[in-house]
């Protein structure tokens, strides 16, 4: 509801939102080398602090009267949330064997999507009986404040040996340069960028997908509706079975198959024709996006040492985010000259990506 708050209530015009999205996206990429924090002072300090600030600028942002208040917070807010993304990954991780690495990703993706299933109806509901957005943020940071509390209570430490106050800050600087001389992990993470841009150059089945479905298919807003339903369930249904599955077959194999399934279903989406076609080829979608997705943080996760496995994963959530912005942007520019672009561009794309997969898993020998 962020769009509707800065622009029904804080009068902000479409430009101005633009802004705001872009302040937080570079954020969110600029924060990337924050995680390297994690490998410092530990994973639990780091999740526990940023999610106590995170509820301290959501209230802040109920409070907010102008604009340029809420890019700002967000700002804040997205260089907080990028830096202990890696840090909470980097503990599901480290709180299973390497063996089962792909499962403890899996189980925290599904957590962190699942709240996005009831969020919009709750929002809707208190929308109704308080007539405001400012109070949904304030409703926000109280849920947001109560899991700093829990998170505080309950999680554990997983890194072994924590460095010195005194030498927090030479420290980081020491596992940066650490992790960028990791070749490996090096072409893992420009890997995730490559394969996010052409992944998200539909923006996904939420964007272009939907607007194709509408206007090329002539889905109704109830068809699309039910399709958004099923295709949302499939996809969080799959990610325990998707860990389950990397763990057996390892990260490799899965990405050679499902990235090459990802870019049929692109293709195949153009000719679908009436809902059961629709939502059987999304579904397809649905599958091999969710175990790719699953599937490259356990490659970053494995090539990764504990020292510095935070900060590595930090460092590849920024990259994959923010390598999806210029995506999205191109993508809608390519919708406009012919409405199918998008969608051949991008099964292209992601099949020319497998391939440069298998090379340098085969020239870098990653495991």
């Amino acid at each position: 509801f962020l769009s509707l708050y800065v622009v029904k209530e804080l009068h902000a015009s479409s430009v101005e939102l633009g802004l705001i999205y872009l302040i937080s996206l570079l954020c969110f990429t600029a924060g990337g080398l924050l995680g390297f924090m994690a490998d410092s002072i530990g994973r639990r300090p780091v999740i526990s602090i940023g999610t106590c600030l995170l509820s301290a600028i959501t209230l802040l942002m109920a409070c907010s009267t102008t604009w340029i208040e809420i890019a700002l917070l967000m700002g804040v807010m997205r260089l907080i949330q990028s830096s202990y993304m890696g840090s909470m990954m980097a503990m599901a991780s480290e709180s299973a064997t390497p063996s089962r690495s792909g499962s403890a990703l899996a189980f925290i993706n599904l957590f962190s999507y699942a709240g996005l299933v009831p969020a919009p109806y709750l929002g809707s509901w208190l929308y109704m009986v308080y007539s405001s957005y400012q109070k949904l943020f304030a409703f926000s940071a109280i849920l947001i404040a109560i899991a700093a509390i829990v998170r505080a209570l309950t999680l554990r430490e997983t890194l072994p040996k924590r460095t010195r106050p005194a030498i927090y800050m030479s420290e980081m600087k020491a596992k940066i340069s650490l992790a960028l001389k990791n070749t490996k992990l090096r072409w893992l993470v420009a890997f995730g960028g490559v394969y996010a841009f052409s992944a998200n150059l539909t923006m996904g089945v939420y964007g272009l997908w939907i607007l194709y479905a509408s206007e090329v298919i002539g889905l109704s807003s109830h068809d699309i509706g039910l399709w958004g339903a099923i295709y949302q369930a499939c996809f969080m249904a799959t990610m325990l079975p998707a860990g389950k599955l990397i763990d057996k077959v390892g990260f490799k194999k899965a990405l050679l198959i499902c990235i090459p399934l990802e870019a049929l279903a692109s293709a195949l989406f153009i000719h679908a024709r009436g809902l059961a076609q629709v939502v059987a080829i999304s579904l397809i979608d649905a599958i091999s996006s969710s175990i790719d997705l699953v599937a490259l943080q356990t490659s970053v996760a494995l090539t990764s040492p504990i020292e510095y496995r935070a900060g590595a994963l930090s460092l590849y959530s920024s990259v994959f985010y923010g390598s999806s912005a210029p995506s999205t942007y191109v993508g809608g520019h390519l919708y406009t000259y012919a409405k199918h672009m998008p969608f051949i561009t991008s099964a292209l794309l992601q099949a020319l990506s497998a391939i440069l997969l298998a090379f340098l898993l085969k020239k870098q020998k990653i495991e």
